[in-house]
């Protein structure tokens, strides 16, 4: 027995089969923030006062370096995840959703070719 309608039949409708992965990432995202953001923070906070300069030395450093541009990349992606999610939820209009959509992709290639250009500058000078 079938709950499909007919034109839901005809047209193939049923899940969109992305909703899985989506989530999955969402998760994965926010798991891989916890230890990356703590090594952030706890490495600020070791500092006496940060200015540009100590600043600028921590990032220097390859390792700290790399966990920080981890910490931005996946920061990027997983608020994008987020408020892909805010914008099929609460956009009625499915031509603004299609435009909310580009306009947060967009948003987030750009941020993270922002931290891998900010990033890389002050590792390799």
């Amino acid at each position: 027995m079938s709950y499909r309608s007919d034109l839901g039949k005809v047209k193939g409708l049923g899940t969109a089969k992305h909703g899985f992965k989506h989530w999955w990432m969402q998760r994965m995202t926010a798991v891989l923030l916890i230890p990356t953001g703590l090594f952030v923070l706890i490495s600020l906070l070791r500092m006496d006062g940060v200015t540009a300069a100590q600043m600028l030395g921590w990032m220097a450093q390859p390792l700290n370096a790399i966990v920080l541009l981890l910490f931005t990349l996946t920061a990027s992606y997983h608020g994008a995840l987020g408020l892909q999610v805010v914008v099929e939820d609460y956009v009625g209009s499915h031509s603004w959703q299609l435009i909310l959509q580009y306009l947060i992709k967009l948003s987030m290639i750009i941020l993270m070719m922002v931290n891998i250009y900010a990033v890389s500058t002050v590792l390799f000078g």
